[in-house]
This record gives C-alpha cells, sequence and structure tokens, in this order.
C-alpha cells in the first residue's frame, strides 16, 4: 500500500468519525457538536479534493 492509498484511507476514517459525531449531536441535540462536525467533514472533503484531480497520481 503506498502514501497516497494511506492517506485517502485515513481521510475516509475521519469523515467515518465525523458523521458518526454528527449522529451523536441530533441525538444529544447538542448543535455545538453537530455544527464542528459538519466543518470536521467538509474539511475532510476539501482536504481529498487534490487527491481525486485528474493528473495526479
Amino acid at each position: 500500500m503506498n502514501g497516497h492509498t494511506c492517506q485517502i484511507l485515513g481521510l475516509i476514517g475521519f469523515i467515518v468519525a465525523g458523521i458518526l459525531f454528527v449522529a451523536i449531536g441530533i441525538r444529544d441535540g447538542d448543535w455545538l457538536v453537530i455544527a464542528a462536525s459538519i466543518v470536521w467533514n467538509v474539511s475532510c472533503l476539501v482536504w481529498l479534493i487534490p487527491h481525486f484531480r485528474k493528473g495526479n497520481e
């Protein structure tokens, strides 16, 4: 497994964790946790953009 694959798998793990935190925030009615989790997920998705651009292999 190369470094690029490891980075993508790590970021996918961060996104899954962020989704779980959103679910926990919804369950507990904690809007601060929900907001922070949404920011976390958006940031992880932005971080993934360069990994999926054409010509970046």
